[in-house]
């Protein structure tokens, strides 16, 4: 509770300086059109889910309704306001579980703690998040941003080396604004192509704090960029690039994470993706891209048995020291998208495989259908996940 009067205290004076601001400026001159405005936006879903692990064995259903809103202010020239709230009703099997260790729905990667379970039984749970809560103000060649937000710095489409303020999971498709943090950054754009960054995210304890810059340009075709800083317990050095090879997309990214602690002694972590993607004139699309982590596991029987659950970062993106992923997709007719995604762990042979359908039934009415189904042996990496089956119904506003 302390956390949110803090920053809802914080957002306050922010908003109320802005506003002195806006009223002094209005004033200043009669032919000033009015600048301040105010947006909404959000969802409503519906996520039916059935679990199982053997289809004539026992069926666990859960049903997650999804309400979002993200409210966007301007009240002056360069500055803008922005809160995100994301509110989730869950019903069914798998509520018990979470009930057992709530921290399961909390925002992990914040200073602040702006997650509340505001109500819950034996088979249902009410619980809110603030995932946005930020002030941006742009002047000539910078950008000023504070709060919680998104720091994207990735650019593969499935795994993000460089993601290192909030990096998330590809098994997580319900979340499509991604997790964000709570951080002061800084943007200075230099000309129409290069811009460098400054990010810093702080923390409880010295090492969640994240302290990082970022240089980014084009040369040719090629988007690139350099990333250095010090990532939580880690001094971090990393570089991306995302341009076109021949008629075909190619991106990525890699990171190094060396302990700051016994430095001489320790070994570093390097991770990093490559990705290739096509599209067709007749709308299908081929994609592909290979994951490596130095520090991963090769042994299938002592990989992760929580892969779904943890609290992804771009050190660990997989417990797997080697991962595949493929993915095609095809534009049925203009309102129905076809999507098949694969992924493999080599060294034991699992696999993970997701279909999914997208019917647009109006311009902003959404069903998806489609599943995330897991197998290889009981002690593999993806053998002890089962399958899922997944109905969701999105109404836009």
């Amino acid at each position: 509770m302390n956390s949110i009067k803090h920053i809802g205290w914080m957002l306050a004076c922010i908003v109320s300086i802005v506003n002195i601001r806006a009223q002094t400026s209005q004033d200043s001159s009669f032919l000033e059109p009015e600048i301040r405005k105010f947006e909404i936006g959000g969802y409503i879903k519906d996520l039916q889910a059935i679990q199982f692990f053997n289809f004539n064995e026992q069926w666990n259903l859960d049903n997650l309704v999804h309400v979002r809103a993200d409210a966007r202010w301007y009240p002056a020239q360069n500055w803008t306001v922005h809160v995100g709230l994301r509110n989730r009703f869950l019903y069914g099997a798998s509520v018990p579980f979470y009930r057992l260790d709530k921290s399961l729905l909390d925002d992990k990667n914040g200073y602040f703690d702006l997650s509340r379970t505001l109500a819950d039984g034996e088979s249902y749970l009410l619980h809110s998040t603030i995932d946005r809560a930020s002030v941006d103000f742009t002047q000539g060649k910078w950008q000023f941003t504070l709060g919680r937000q998104r720091i994207n710095w990735g650019l593969n489409l499935v795994w993000n080396p460089n993601d290192i303020f909030n990096a998330y999971s590809y098994f997580d498709f319900d979340y499509e604004e991604r997790p964000g943090t709570d951080a002061l950054k800084v943007q200075y754009y230099l000309n129409s192509t290069s811009s460098a960054e400054l990010a810093i995210k702080t923390g409880k304890k010295s090492d969640d704090v994240i302290i990082a810059g970022l240089y980014r340009f084009t040369k040719g075709s090629y988007d690139f960029q350099t990333i250095a800083g010090l990532v939580r317990g880690d001094a971090m050095v990393g570089t991306g690039w995302s341009g076109v090879l021949g008629t075909a997309g190619f991106n990525g990214e890699i990171s190094a994470f060396m302990p700051r602690k016994d430095f001489q002694h320790s070994r570093a972590t390097v991770t990093g993706s490559i990705g290739l993607n096509y599209t067709f004139p007749n709308s299908l699309f081929l994609h592909g891209s290979y994951l490596l982590n130095s520090q991963g596991l090769v042994n299938f029987d002592s990989l992760s048995t929580s892969l779904l659950l943890e609290n992804v970062t771009a050190k660990t993106l997989s417990p797997a020291r080697h991962s595949v992923f493929a993915e095609i997709a095809y534009q049925l007719t203009p309102l129905i998208r076809a999507d098949l995604a694969g992924m493999l762990n080599p060294s034991d042979g699992s696999y993970f495989v997701g279909p999914f359908f997208a019917f647009s039934l109006s311009d902003n009415l959404q069903l998806l259908a489609g599943g995330q189904l897991f197998f290889g042996k009981s002690n593999s990496l993806y053998g002890n996940y089962g399958k899922a089956v997944f109905f969701r119904l999105k109404w836009s506003f």
